[in-house]
């Protein structure tokens, strides 16, 4: 199989590049520095521009899947410049890929990634892959366009999937050493009500549920997810545990966090209980479904 990656570089590209390679599958890659076209061992890469919505015919030459992992980071400060780069960087991305893929009449599969951040906060609703009920923040309305950009405006042999990602869980990057961090130090504490749910997600099994979704050509919306969530409550005591280190402050009241992180404190505040109910029906096998098991793993290399 031939694939081609907008965001090979990232979080989640590096071991998915990995696994295709190691599996026998062709890799192809999007970069915008013409001098890391040759970076990444045993993949070809092309320059592209997506803020000009380029990229170059060549790079989708034979290729039967297309997977678009790129946009800005979330994590950094939500100043008004950056939250238009978070937005647009993957309104161009798609566009530019879009663009490219209506010059090919074979079959295409698109899968574009997206984010629980979508859904609406809330305590006590779970949400499945299907539901599509948006919150009213800036992420959810991210997510909201995110989408419409990976469904909309394909010619009619385009298969189109958003993955709905939760917390990703990796040695390094993501979230688990921002989590880590103030616990390591003696610092840490629950935020808010520590009530809200994290629905997360282990590397080893985004890979996976990646490499299922090309192998099993499915379309739609996934929630990728565990099928364990827990509230950010369980998620600082596991992890305390497992550094062996005390929590010695008390909860930190989400107004202090709204004041300390002002919009981006929905990051930490809102409530997601996601249900991977595609991935459950179709049995896919996790690797690691309980929060404990996916972190003495993490932390024990």
């Amino acid at each position: 199989m031939r694939v081609l990656i907008a965001g090979a570089t990232g979080l989640i590209g590096k071991p998915l590049v990995a696994a295709l390679l190691e599996r026998g599958d062709e890799v192809l890659y999007l970069t915008t520095s013409r001098d890391k076209t040759q970076s990444i061992a045993g993949a070809q890469g092309f320059y592209w521009d997506p803020k000009n919505h380029f990229c170059p015919k060549e790079a989708l030459e034979n290729v039967t899947v297309v997977i678009n992992l790129a946009g800005a980071s979330v994590a950094s400060p939500w100043t008004k410049k950056h939250k238009t780069q978070i937005l647009q960087s993957r309104l161009d991305t798609a566009k530019a890929l879009k663009l490219a893929m209506k010059n090919y009449d074979t079959p295409l599969h698109y899968i574009g990634a997206s984010g629980i951040s979508g859904y609406a906060s809330s305590y006590s609703l779970n949400y499945n892959d299907q539901d599509q009920i948006f919150g009213s923040g800036f992420l959810a309305e991210v997510v909201r366009q995110w989408e419409t950009a990976t469904h909309k405006g394909h010619r009619k042999n385009v298969t189109t999937t958003a993955v709905r990602t939760g917390l990703v869980l990796a040695r390094k990057g993501g979230v688990l050493p921002q989590i880590m961090r103030p616990i390591k130090w003696g610092v840490g504490a629950v935020l808010g009500s520590g009530k809200q749910h994290q629905s997360w997600i282990h590397i080893d099994d985004l890979v996976g549920v990646y490499l299922w979704i090309i192998d099993n050509k499915l379309s739609g919306n996934i929630n990728a997810v565990a099928p364990e969530p827990v509230t950010q409550e369980k998620m600082t005591q596991v992890l305390a545990q497992h550094l062996r280190r005390p929590l010695w402050l008390p909860a930190v009241p989400a107004f202090v966090l709204r004041i300390l992180l002002g919009e981006r404190s929905t990051l930490v505040l809102d409530s997601q209980w996601v249900i991977p109910e595609v991935l459950t029906r179709a049995k896919f096998a996790f690797k690691f479904s309980n929060l404990r098991h996916a972190l003495t793993d993490l932390l024990s290399k």
